[in-house]
């Protein structure tokens, strides 16, 4: 007979003494979700969108806020300070941020809700858990939308975008996730709330004077900033991106106000449990023309990055594909879709550039998308092979679709090889991009791999997915080897790489003595 997985009789002595005996007292105290010690939920939740593997012990489902104060205040207890919980909301993070040995706690099975649409102020009030197309879709009627765009937005929430100070296409103009943060509602450890906005003087005053964690939290945090400034500017890189630590950098926002949301955006869960979110929502934009630039190779594309960029139009945003990824979707039937966009010549095209432009008027839009082409034909710093235009969101998405499915088609090669996500994210300033890559291609040549690249030219962010065989040891050694240097290889580019943790990114049950709550 095939044992039981329901999560209501699970066997609570398959874990360990101290999570047995948290789960219990979590019971006693009221937790009114879901607890699930089984191997069912276990085993789905010890995977996400990376390539990595971690059992939990157990996984929780909270219904509300008062579930989160549950759990934190009993964590913050004495006998159950050994105990690791991890934040989880769609588990679409790249480097193993929602993974973890202790307990998950899934915010996006109940608190994904929208609370509130304030479509005169352009702001909303949602769950951790709400999905972001899911906000979108309840914006549009409205003419809104929710700007950090995401390949994931189908199953990426809110909180997990928060945690990981998620960007993206477009992140040059609209900015990644922490730029429409305006409040933000976290449960420490211990289960008091930290409510952190944009503070006055006078409120940052009232805030470090209080009593316990919370004005500990604020003290400590103003100290940093004042007095480390200098070492954090010499110590972060100039990229508009900071997945490599937290973003001390803002702390004070330019007026020098004290805000502890570019704390807490990208501090993947470890200094507590989001709540809800207040946040800044955008106009949809009326009109778009894509601008499809063809190459006779990769690097031409990337070593394009700067002139693209110099142009006085002010692109909304610029993506590539290499040549193997391009070759994928040449060979696929997507291509028949947009093959009007990219007119084969004499030269094989074997790079593009995706130069996208929005505006609400569209004689302004005609006018940015002619001295950008402009541009393009008094500039000779690289070969190009032409460009096409694609008008209107439905021929723009045709393009976008050749591009997302074609690295999907980098999953579905022949063989036991697998291009695998686990140099993802690395970030340079944009015009050293194409020295970087030519250095990392390099180094992945001379250990005989192959492997697809694509991302943003215009944030100096490409993802890149070398094929290995994971059965061979020999291989699997040749992915340690190569994450391990990755970060080294961006120093010189004055770049970062974010580092895979198997999601050791965690709500600590022992924080700094200085910040816990006696």
């Amino acid at each position: 007979m095939i044992a039981s997985l329901d999560s209501r009789t699970a066997p609570f002595e398959r874990l360990g003494f101290h999570y047995v005996r948290f789960l219990e007292a979590l019971k006693t105290r009221g937790f009114e979700g879901e607890i699930a010690p089984d191997y069912a939920n276990r085993t789905v939740l010890a995977t996400d969108n990376s390539i990595y593997q971690r059992l939990p012990q157990a996984a929780v489902f909270p219904r509300h806020a008062e579930d989160l104060e549950r759990l934190a205040k009993l964590a913050g207890e004495v006998p159950h300070r050994d105990i690791v919980l991890t934040p989880r909301g769609g588990g679409t993070g790249t480097n193993g941020q929602s993974l973890t040995d202790g307990i998950v706690v899934d915010v996006s099975r109940h608190m994904n809700r929208i609370i509130e649409i304030d479509v005169e102020h352009r702001r909303v009030r949602v769950q951790a858990g709400v999905v972001k197309d899911q906000l979108n879709a309840a914006l549009k009627p409205h003419g809104l939308f929710f700007a950090p765009e995401l390949s994931t937005s189908n199953r990426a929430t809110i909180g997990g975008m928060i945690a990981t100070d998620a960007s993206g296409q477009g992140s040059c103009e609209y900015g990644k996730t922490r730029d429409h943060v305006l409040e933000l509602d976290t449960i420490l450890l211990g289960g008091k709330h930290l409510h952190s906005r944009s503070l006055s003087s006078e409120e940052e005053t009232a805030e470090c004077a209080k009593d316990g964690i919370l004005g500990r939290v604020h003290t400590t945090a103003a100290e940093i900033i004042d007095q480390q400034r200098e070492l954090i500017e010499a110590t972060f890189p100039p990229l508009n991106r900071c997945l490599t630590g937290f973003d001390l950098a803002h702390l004070r926002e330019q007026d020098g106000q004290l805000n502890l949301n570019s704390l807490l955006c990208g501090s993947e869960g470890s200094l507590g449990f989001l709540n809800e979110a207040v946040l800044n929502v955008l106009p949809i934009p009326k009109h778009s023309t894509l601008v499809n630039v063809r190459y006779p190779g990769f690097m031409e594309a990337l070593r394009d990055a700067k002139a693209l960029m110099a142009s006085s139009a002010r692109p909304t945003s610029i993506e590539t594909i290499d040549d193997t990824v391009l070759q994928l979707a040449m060979d696929d039937f997507v291509w028949d879709s947009v093959a009007e966009f990219f007119p084969a010549g004499d030269t094989p095209i074997s790079g593009i550039n995706l130069v996208e432009f929005n505006d609400d008027d569209p004689n302004a839009l005609a006018e940015r998308v002619r001295v950008f082409t402009e541009h393009l034909g008094h500039d000779a710093t690289v070969e190009r092979l032409g460009y096409t235009l694609a008008e209107g969101r439905p021929q723009i998405q045709k393009v976008y679709g050749m591009r997302k499915r074609s690295v999907g088609l980098l999953g579905n090669v022949q063989g036991e090889k697998r291009p695998l996500p686990f140099v993802e994210d690395t970030a340079v300033p944009p015009e050293h991009l194409a020295d970087y890559i030519a250095e990392f291609r390099a180094a992945l040549d001379t250990r005989g791999l192959s492997y697809g690249m694509f991302g943003h030219v215009d944030a100096g962010v490409l993802h890149v997915r070398p094929a290995l065989d994971m059965k061979d040891p020999a291989q699997g050694a040749l992915r340690l080897t190569d994450q391990t240097s990755a970060p080294a290889r961006t120093r010189p580019w004055s770049g970062y790489r974010p580092t895979s943790q198997y999601a050791w990114h965690r709500l600590q049950p022992t924080p700094p003595a200085r910040l816990r709550d006696r």
